[in-house]
């Protein structure tokens, strides 16, 4: 998922005016969620977002066998043999461990957590939990303790990766400028 010079100028744009709301010593306005708070915790965010995890993929692929008789059957033999290169590299590129998406929905940014009302699931992302976060214009890759590498992509993503700085480690960011 990537986005626009335009897109990236607009979400740098909104990070840079949170950051500035932030070092004035405000927050944005708290937000009513459907679901249950923990004790104290407020929500500052939402919106529709994809959550991808470093994952394996399936390489499993079909292994045909054909056989025949004179010329044509020859050619049926190597055309079959070809086709199972091919699928079998396909499969081979497949299963390579990257990034892969996991389930999409609402996600909800609090001061204790970012929460998916997933498709699948709901789930929760402890700020405690996240040992390293970083963004790369086009979403937020968490390594946490217990799991995979994850990356969330959620527009517009440098206010998110803001406000998570603020609301977990109390530090304003600076906002990369529109050409990085």
């Amino acid at each position: 998922m990537s986005y626009t010079r335009d897109q990236v100028k607009a979400s740098r744009a909104e990070g840079r005016k949170l950051t500035a709301t932030l070092a004035a010593g405000q927050r944005p306005p708290a937000l009513t969620v459907p679901f249950r708070l923990s004790q104290g915790e407020t929500c500052y965010a939402q919106g529709p977002a994809q959550l991808w995890q470093f994952q394996e993929g399936d390489g499993t692929y079909v292994h045909k066998s054909r056989g025949g008789f004179g010329l044509m059957g020859l050619a049926l033999v190597a055309g079959t043999a070809a086709g199972n290169a091919a699928r079998k590299s396909r499969a081979a590129r497949e299963a390579a461990p990257r990034f892969r998406p996991v389930d999409e929905g609402t996600v909800y940014l609090t001061d204790k957590r970012f929460v998916l009302q997933g498709q699948m699931q709901w789930t929760d992302l402890w700020h405690e939990n996240v040992r390293v976060a970083s963004c790369d214009g086009s979403s937020i890759t968490f390594e946490v303790s217990g799991a995979p590498p994850m990356q969330l992509h959620v527009w517009p993503i440098d206010y998110y990766f803001a406000l998570f700085h603020f609301l977990a480690y109390n530090d304003i960011i600076q906002i990369p400028s529109d050409g990085e």
